[in-house]
């Protein structure tokens, strides 16, 4: 019993073998048809994984100039960077600015006067030549005694001592 088994295995084999082949010429097209659709879902999976990969590494790259950004921040922060950006603005003091001109002040050849009242009396082409020559001998009268009225303290006469010839 178990040849004639085997024999009939193989006569069925050997039947289907030629059904399969005979199919397969009839229906070459649709085989080329099925081919195509494997290939492209096997393009649309390779597309796929490289978006994948290209989404990743781009993702990396942002996290990597994120993490920076945040040192940078942190860093400058540290240093105090951003001390004038974040603190209150301070009150500002009573202390005279360099800007503002002094009470008194001393002027060569004429000697300590106050400034807001020569200002006042003199013009400024006469303050000037005054400063400029150390003496009030360009002034007039009237503004000698305008001057006159200015000066706290006179300058003490300076003797300027004549170059001796050397022996």
């Amino acid at each position: 019993m178990h040849k004639v088994a085997m024999a009939v295995k193989r006569k069925l084999t050997k039947i289907e073998d030629k059904s399969v082949k005979a199919t397969a010429q009839t229906s070459k097209p649709i085989l080329l048809a099925v081919s195509s659709i494997r290939m492209t879902i096997a393009k649309i999976a390779s597309f796929q994984m490289v978006s994948q990969l290209l989404s990743t590494v781009f993702y990396i790259i942002w996290i990597l100039v994120g993490i920076f950004f945040l040192w940078f921040i942190v860093a400058n922060f540290r240093v105090g960077a951003f001390d004038q950006l974040i603190s209150r603005p301070q009150p500002v003091s009573q202390t005279p600015d360099q800007s503002q001109t002094p009470a008194e002040t001393a002027v060569p050849g004429i000697g300590k006067v106050n400034v807001a009242c020569v200002q006042k009396n003199l013009s400024e082409e006469s303050i000037v030549k005054m400063v400029q020559e150390k003496s009030d001998k360009s002034l007039s009268d009237d503004e000698k005694k305008k001057l006159a009225e200015c000066v706290l303290e006179k300058a003490s006469p300076v003797t300027q001592a004549s170059p001796s010839p050397k022996q």
